[in-house]
């Protein structure tokens, strides 16, 4: 016997059914299948025209200082859980790919100062990525960032590669050779 009404029981399996089909649409979005960890593959084309942002001592930096290397760029936000959780991966990313092909920048919506952006990076003890800053929020508007973390990988030529929502496990060797391939030039045809 049952503690709860014919009515209840099917109302609770409607918002089961639901929330089970809401889940879904989000996984499909996030990690779709045949992709490195749900990254999406862009097709290569022009440079991404990106605003500047800074660093923490409020000069200014464009992602054109970064050509001639692939460019991930992780757009977070200190309030934001899985930013923080994937924000460690990141750094040993930085850590295992070689300086001269490649540049992690992490980028957070956040001002100049002692800033909650700012103790967290303190707090995750992070080594090798440095604290950027878009306080007005124009490289999310710009690529489009629906929520946090959102990744953009741009090209050596700047053009964009690969697009990825939500956290991610950036040093597993699946993402590591995912991205040494995205690294390597296309070759010719014709």
């Amino acid at each position: 016997m049952s503690f709860l009404s014919r009515s209840a029981m099917a109302k609770a399996a409607a918002a089961s059914l639901v929330v089970a089909a809401a889940l879904a649409v989000v996984a499909f979005r996030i990690a779709p299948p045949g992709r490195a960890h749900g990254v999406q593959f862009l097709p290569s084309g022009t440079p991404a025209q990106l605003s500047s942002f800074i660093d923490e001592s409020g000069a200014a930096v464009n992602v054109e200082s970064y050509r001639g290397k692939v460019l991930i760029l992780n757009l977070w936000a200190a309030w934001c859980v899985p930013c923080l959780q994937e924000m460690p991966s990141l750094d040993r990313l930085a850590e295992r790919l070689p300086e001269n092909e490649f540049a992690v920048v992490a980028v957070t919506h956040d001002k100049i100062g002692d800033t909650a952006a700012k103790r967290a990076f303190d707090r995750l003890g992070l080594h090798r990525l440095k604290l950027y800053l878009d306080p007005e929020g124009n490289l999310s508007r710009e690529i489009g960032a629906r929520g946090m973390p959102t990744t953009l990988i741009l090209g050596a030529n700047g053009a964009p590669l690969s697009f990825r929502e939500g956290e991610a496990t950036w040093d597993s060797d699946e993402m590591i050779d995912y991205l040494k391939a995205l690294a390597e030039p296309t070759p010719r045809t014709g």
